[in-house]
């Protein structure tokens, strides 16, 4: 039985990275591979998906989890980029780095890989993909961006897509996610003039979603006091784990969201979705999947108002484009 290491932001209660990585140790947990994981909070991960795991920081065990794999997966999701820090894109080029050198099949896996800034990052990001085995991108931006650094890179979509293509639509959807992220650059008054807009226009029962509570916590409870000015009373609900954000989805009627993968499961699961875009790859899937848009930075209350008014005067089921996800490309790279 071959090893398979999964290297990426496991362990963090993310939802979308959870829900990848829950995608990925399925599919090849089905397939016959033994499944570990470079990871935080070990305990946890084992227990929630029953595979090996080795603590993401701790050299000897690195060395352990890559000297015993057979092939090591980096991914998916956005690891590979400098915008939130320099250690983070580093470290998971070392992570890359120490799988050649020990001789290992490496895969990138289903990464949206953003313009990476400085010269000297970006050089040694790409530098380190060429002596990969197989690229897999999620997003065509990113595939072309390889493509000027000439990296070839296979388009796929998201995992995640994998999660809902065989899940049974909910027929009595009801009530009202919003999603909510703290960053910097949100802010208070953004969250006045939503809690302000949704108090007039909706009736519908509102849970407020941290799908990671270190995170989002903060904000999600400031915004249900905003709603309580106004008489309106919200559910919080603390993240979950990927199935369970899933089956919660899909029972309501409207999701509003600033995360990615809340956006895509949404509208997979023809939950009637809009976005508040805080990132181009927010815009980019919006874009591609028509997904209404509210951006954070260059908004009107007006503009605010009408797009949420819209979301919940739609009378029928609307018709997001269709996405699953091929493991075809991704086996193939794998068994080779």
């Amino acid at each position: 039985m071959k090893n398979v290491l999964v290297s990426g932001y496991i362990g963090f209660n993310n939802f979308g990275d959870e829900a990848i990585f829950y995608a990925l140790s399925s599919h090849l947990k089905k397939n016959g591979f033994s499944v570990s994981a470079l990871c935080n909070n070990c305990d946890e991960v084992k227990k929630e998906y029953d595979v090996n795991v080795f603590h993401f920081k701790k050299p000897f065990e690195i060395l352990k989890a890559i000297s015993k794999c057979d092939i090591l997966i980096s991914g998916g999701g956005s690891l590979l980029q400098n915008k939130t820090s320099n250690f983070s894109l580093f470290y998971y080029l070392f992570i890359i780095f120490l799988a050649k050198i020990f001789f290992k099949k490496v895969i990138i896996f289903a990464q949206g890989i953003e313009p990476i800034i400085g010269k000297i990052p970006e050089l040694a990001t790409m530098s380190i993909l060429k002596m990969t085995n197989f690229i897999s991108v999620r997003d065509e931006k990113s595939r072309k961006y390889l493509k000027s650094f000439n990296i070839d890179a296979t388009l796929v979509s998201d995992p995640a897509y994998s999660l809902v293509q065989e899940e049974k639509i909910s027929q009595n959807k009801s009530g009202i996610i919003i999603q909510l992220r703290q960053f910097k650059g949100i802010d208070s008054e953004f969250i006045q003039n939503l809690a302000w807009i949704i108090s007039q226009i909706s009736d519908e029962k509102i849970k407020v979603f941290s799908f990671q509570d270190e995170i989002d916590e903060k904000i999600c409870l400031e915004f249900i006091q905003e709603l309580k000015k106004y008489g309106v009373s919200a559910d919080y609900i603390s993240a979950k784990s990927p199935q369970d954000t899933i089956n919660i989805i899909n029972n309501s009627k409207y999701v509003i969201s600033t995360r990615l993968h809340g956006l895509i499961i949404s509208s997979a699961l023809k939950s009637k979705t809009l976005a508040l875009s805080y990132d181009e790859k927010i815009k980019t899937l919006c874009n591609e999947l028509d997904i209404e848009q509210i951006d954070i930075f260059n908004y009107s209350k007006e503009e605010m108002f009408d797009k949420i008014k819209k979301l919940f005067k739609q009378k029928e089921e609307k018709k997001y484009p269709y996405r699953r996800f091929d493991w075809d490309k991704i086996d193939e790279a794998i068994n080779k």
